[in-house]
């Protein structure tokens, strides 16, 4: 008998794994992407209190949630069950079966319950002409600044380790933000940074709040290390939802609060009284993520001399080199003395503090670069208003997102055309939605002319 995925439509001819149980079935690629949508969104409210499962038959809430497909409804707990049954569902199916009861037992004995739980954080691995998915650069380096930055590599003693401090490149952004040396830490990208300020700062309530939707990382790491996440949805217009978050402060008293603004993945920025509303009211660390700044020309460095509590966050790889992997940290001494504890030794590889340094010595050009893509996103923007059928949202970052009919099948014409973008499509608040990086000019026009060629017969 020919049993059909009520997700996806997929037949058992075609894939033999499928999890069947009163009358609907699921497909074991259905059942990844579920599990990972979840995962990604458990704490926030699109799931909460609403659902019942079809493949059990119960109506859930809290914390059995249930994922809404297009024939079906699945909760968490029958994904689960539905990837123990099907045989062959994990590719390690072809080790011996002692072997992997063997390892089954010690990752179910030894990692813990969360860490299971997550998915990891990943990027898109298909490759297209017209990169347009990962909020990068699309320009290189001048070939007069490639000249020294080559020619500083050659000088590199890659046998010594690199300067632990990283002090020279400090210097360097001191001089260039005038924020004092001695508040400023670097880590390798954002990422590592966000683990240390997790590791340093919860040491009270072991909550962390997080508005969403946002940056995933700052949920994964605190989940990853054994804190327990706050969500709080923002408002209709991707702006924090000051009531709400200060409940959430007042009852719950978290060690850190994570705001990125301009935030990833809407591109607004949150408007300034309620961030200073959560600072003001926040007895934690409250962090702010401007990865974006570059392209919005607003930054709250000057905040950090009113507000003991403020950490800010910034990075090189939104503005050209995503390759160095260099994060920054703002805060007041005491508070980087007792991040610098938990930093690991030798943190900034030498070429990653030589090539920056080079950069900052010779920066007019990623100025340049940084007013050729912020014309050019509000250029697209336009075009993307013309469009039938697109809802385009503001940005104040080198990103725009929108929201189509059918997001799966935009995507996947994009990608038939060389096309890559990201997509955001999950049950809620980014229902449809894509988010497309400003890429040169030519590329932009390719984009947009795809893009109408996809959606425009839609309405003809």
């Amino acid at each position: 008998m020919v049993i059909r995925c009520s997700f996806c439509g997929v037949s058992s001819e075609k894939s033999q794994k499928i999890y069947e149980r009163k009358g609907y079935s699921v497909c074991s690629d259905c059942l990844i992407l579920v599990r990972e949508i979840l995962a990604e969104f458990s704490k926030g409210e699109v799931f909460q209190g609403r659902g019942r499962c079809s493949f059990c038959g119960e109506e859930h809430s809290g914390e059995r949630l249930v994922f809404r497909g297009k024939n079906a409804k699945i909760c968490n707990e029958c994904v689960r069950q539905g990837e123990k049954e099907i045989k062959g569902f994990d590719s390690t199916a072809a080790v011996s079966s002692k072997k992997s009861r063997g390892e089954d037992g010690l990752v179910n004995s030894r990692v813990r319950k969360a860490i299971r739980d997550l998915s990891p954080y990943t990027g898109p691995e298909i490759e297209c002409p017209i990169k347009l998915d990962g909020n990068e650069s699309p320009f290189t380096l001048p070939p007069d600044v490639l000249d020294k930055v080559l020619a500083a590599i050659t000088k590199i003693p890659i046998n010594r380790y690199p300067d632990p401090g990283a002090v020279g490149l400090r210097r360097k952004l001191s001089q260039i933000t005038g924020f004092p040396l001695e508040g400023i830490v670097l880590g390798n990208g954002s990422d590592e940074l966000i683990a240390m300020l997790l590791i340093t700062f919860s040491g009270g309530s072991g909550k962390v709040l997080v508005p969403m939707p946002t940056f995933s990382m700052f949920k994964l790491s605190t989940v990853a290390l054994g804190l327990e996440p706050l969500s709080v949805q923002l408002d209709r217009y991707f702006d924090i939802d000051l009531g709400k978050m200060l409940k959430v402060l007042k009852y719950n008293n978290p060690d850190l609060t994570f705001l990125a603004s301009p935030n990833n993945p809407t591109g607004n920025s949150y408007s300034e009284d309620r961030i200073v509303g959560i600072i003001e009211n926040s007895k934690g660390v409250v962090v702010i993520d401007e990865a974006y700044t570059d392209f919005c020309g607003k930054s709250h460095l000057p905040l950090i001399d009113k507000y003991e509590n403020l950490v800010v966050l910034r990075t090189m790889s939104k503005v050209g080199f995503a390759g160095i992997r260099l994060g920054i940290l703002f805060a007041r001494n005491h508070l980087v003395k007792e991040i610098n504890k938990v930093r690991l030794p030798y943190n900034i590889n030498l070429y990653s503090q030589r090539i920056a340094e080079v950069i900052l010595e010779n920066l007019s050009f990623v100025g340049e670069n940084i007013q050729l893509v912020t014309r050019e996103r509000e250029r697209v923007f336009k075009q993307l208003k013309k469009i039938p059928g697109i809802e385009a949202f503001p940005s104040d970052a080198n990103f725009i997102l929108m929201r189509v009919i059918d997001a799966e099948a935009v995507h996947q014409e994009l990608i038939n055309r060389g096309i890559i973008v990201r997509n955001f499509n999950s049950p809620g608040r980014l229902e449809n939605c894509l988010r497309v990086t400003i890429g040169t000019p030519g590329e932009n026009d390719s984009f947009i002319r795809a893009l109408e060629e996809i959606v425009s017969p839609q309405f003809s």
